[in-house]
């Protein structure tokens, strides 16, 4: 019995990374369709391809520090904190890290600088 119940979630553990691709998506973008999709659809393709975001994978506090380096060197806007929170809920859950997915996501200190980003007053 515990054979069967320890296959049993084996198999249901190796299908979570596939059901992102059962789930219902935005046409036009991509975005995986659930609470708050379109807030973050608007905040992040005002910049870069949907692609961009969709491509990545991370944990709410990568996705944090993705904004963050967008914020100090890309020129994104600051966001209030319930949007804040709203995207970083929806990333987290819907692009969440995954063995089957593309490379963990650089550190802040590794990624390019914007050359046409307003520098930093002391």
């Amino acid at each position: 019995m515990r054979t069967i119940f320890t296959a049993t979630l084996l198999t249901l553990f190796l299908a979570l990374p596939n059901l992102s691709s059962a789930l219902e998506k935005d046409p036009q973008s991509g975005f995986i369709i659930d609470k708050d999709w379109a807030l973050v659809k608007a905040h992040c393709t005002v910049c870069h391809s949907a692609k961009q975001v969709t491509a990545q994978r991370g944990t709410r506090q990568s996705w944090l520090e993705a904004i963050r380096w967008m914020q100090e060197t890309q020129g994104l806007w600051r966001f209030d904190p319930a949007t804040e929170d709203k995207i970083l809920t929806y990333l987290a859950k819907n692009y969440p890290p995954s063995a089957s997915h593309r490379r963990i996501p650089l550190a802040p200190s590794l990624r390019p600088v914007n050359p046409y980003a307003v520098a930093k007053k002391p």
